[in-house]
């Protein structure tokens, strides 16, 4: 075995002892230690083989960063594996630049996948919807990106272009776009009221202040006799875990919001922390599978308290906490070492929030596995069945009977 080969098989081995070998001496039984030594012979193994039987001499570095990657995307799609160069770049500048395309993407089953849209955003203009898929980011596939890495490529600097190829259900081939990164201010609160009841309030992203934003919204629609809220949060991703605390916080005047735990992380609790006026008036929820992060965890607050209904579809389910961890070559991970849980105990990553009130909009399939979506245009609108079903659930459950 040449030194070359040796070291690059110690390098991966240190990070699959990382994940298996200490996780097991630190939490499992001894049989799970056992099996834990023959997984990292079958990997030698299998190494080794590729090394001597593979029908060309093969590039040992693609062999072993595939094999991280592929590791880690088993995980979760944030788990990120950087090499010495990137993780030093990562270190040196964490926000990837002030500029962006509007998009928040994730991966399932390997593809990249379109989340949420920021309306007026770059990719909004350029007609990119959510559940569509991105196949390359300035040429390079991103089946070899993790979520975070796609994050990073298509933000930069104000003014600079990226090219994306991307796929939706009208057409077979990926289509190449190219958008110019902006500096996007955060869409503002939407609040109208929708009849002589009902407040209608719509968020598009967690933003620092967005709490305060709809504790101002809803106050001049009580003003106007409101005595029944809708909250919105379909296409609503990204933003702050603090602000989806305190805009649940406006609606839940104590008690567990969410919590936070892992395998070597301790619960850490978040509590409702009311800012002032809280929020009595009957309320409904609506999301989406454009809903993910920050707003699922006010949609399963409201659920584990039972302060409203939810209704929709099942969100995205995005809920991780991340920490860095250097590697002995210099390389580094971003690893996922927490997971957002609502109040009832229910992970929030991978699963979402499924609505107890279930209304697909027009066109999805009656698996809820895909389809298109009702279009932000039609949000809000007499068309929007899903705020229908809502205005209606309010009328039905907190209308006192007529007297006999």
């Amino acid at each position: 075995m040449s030194n070359r080969f040796r070291y690059l098989l110690m390098g991966v081995s240190l990070v699959l002892v990382f994940y298996i070998v200490i996780g097991g001496v630190l939490g499992s039984s001894n049989s799970t230690n056992e099996q834990t030594y023959k997984d990292l012979g079958v990997y030698s193994e299998v190494l080794s083989r590729i090394k001597s039987d593979y029908v060309t001499e093969p590039s040992l570095p693609k062999v072993t960063n595939g094999a991280i990657r592929g590791l880690l995307e088993a995980l979760d799609p944030y788990s990120t594996y950087f090499t010495p160069e990137q993780f030093k770049e990562y270190q040196e500048h964490p926000d990837p630049g002030p500029a962006s395309v509007g998009l928040f993407v994730s991966k399932k089953f390997g593809f990249a996948t379109v989340i949420s849209v920021l309306p007026g955003s770059p990719a909004d203009k350029a007609g990119i919807k959510p559940a569509d898929l991105i196949d390359r980011i300035n040429g390079k596939p991103v089946r070899e990106l993790s979520a975070v890495q796609i994050e990073r490529k298509l933000a930069g600097e104000a003014g600079t272009t990226v090219d994306i190829w991307v796929v939706n259900e009208s057409r077979g081939e990926p289509q190449k776009m190219t958008l110019t990164r902006v500096v996007l201010a955060p869409p503002p609160v939407s609040a109208k009221m929708v009849d002589d009841h009902t407040a209608y309030v719509r968020v598009d992203t967690f933003n620092q202040g967005k709490a305060e934003e709809v504790s101002a919204a809803l106050k001049k629609l009580m003003a106007q006799g409101a005595s029944k809220i809708v909250l919105d949060l379909r296409d609503c991703a990204g933003g702050e875990v603090e602000e989806a605390v305190k805009t649940a916080s406006l609606f839940i005047d104590k008690g567990l919001i969410t919590y936070t735990q892992g395998q070597r992380s301790p619960r850490h609790d978040f509590m409702a922390e009311p800012m002032g006026t809280v929020f009595k008036q009957p309320l409904a929820v609506l999301i989406n599978r454009a809903t993910a992060g920050p707003a699922e965890i006010v949609a399963a607050a409201v659920l584990g308290d039972k302060r409203g209904d939810v209704v929709g579809v099942p969100s995205f389910g995005v809920g991780v906490v991340q920490k860095t961890i250097p590697v002995g070559d210099g390389s580094g991970l971003l690893l996922s070492v927490a997971k957002y849980y609502g109040p009832d105990g229910k992970v929030i990553e991978d699963n979402g929030v499924t609505p107890n009130v279930m209304v697909p909009s027009p066109g999805e399939v009656a698996s809820l596995s895909g389809g298109p979506l009702v279009t932000p245009q039609q949000f809000g609108t007499k068309d929007d069945i899903q705020l229908q079903k809502a205005i209606e659930v309010l009328r039905q459950e907190y209308t006192p009977a007529k007297a006999a």
